[in-house]
């Protein structure tokens, strides 16, 4: 009788295990999201200080971005609780954020998401040619752009991967 009851406590850890490395995979993104810093980003698109409303207009479509990043290397490290986790989040941050800004960059989110999700981490251009088209750079410095974008992205992704747990 000992073993079995030692094994149903074994078993209720194991199973705990996973929600446990979820949950910190959820509070360690939402500590790296509130750190994040646009600045790099802002500054390769052309949108200057004193543009107020550009500048959260990106800001949101940034923090849309990088939640998506953080959606994709949880499809790394969580296969099978990814889903779960990114609505969670999602979820989390609804409740704690119920302004029309937030809910506007939960909705940039799934569509960034959904921009990323077919190619994984294998090619961020298709998202560094739609930032850069909110880009008031001069069009011959387009492919530029696109390239310093996505090689910035892939930086931003594995900064998220890095520090998922």
């Amino acid at each position: 009788m000992q073993n079995s009851e030692d094994s149903t406590a074994q078993e209720a850890l194991h199973d705990n295990a996973p929600h446990e490395a979820a949950r910190a995979a959820l509070e360690n993104f939402k500590a790296l999201l509130a750190d994040a810093d646009f600045t790099l980003e802002l500054e390769l698109l052309g949108v200057r200080r004193l543009q107020f409303m550009r500048r959260r207009q990106m800001q949101a479509e940034l923090t849309g971005l990088y939640i998506a990043l953080w959606r994709l290397a949880l499809a790394r490290s969580f296969p099978v609780d990814a889903t779960c986790m990114f609505e969670l989040f999602l979820q989390e941050y609804a409740q704690a954020h119920r302004d029309k800004r937030s809910a506007h960059l939960l909705n940039r989110a799934r569509e960034y998401w959904a921009m990323i999700e077919p190619r994984g981490d294998t090619d961020f251009s298709e998202i560094a040619r739609h930032l850069s088209s909110f880009s008031t750079q001069d069009p011959n410095q387009a492919k530029s752009i696109n390239l310093k974008l996505v090689l910035h992205i892939r930086r931003i992704y594995k900064l998220v991967f890095d520090r998922l747990i």
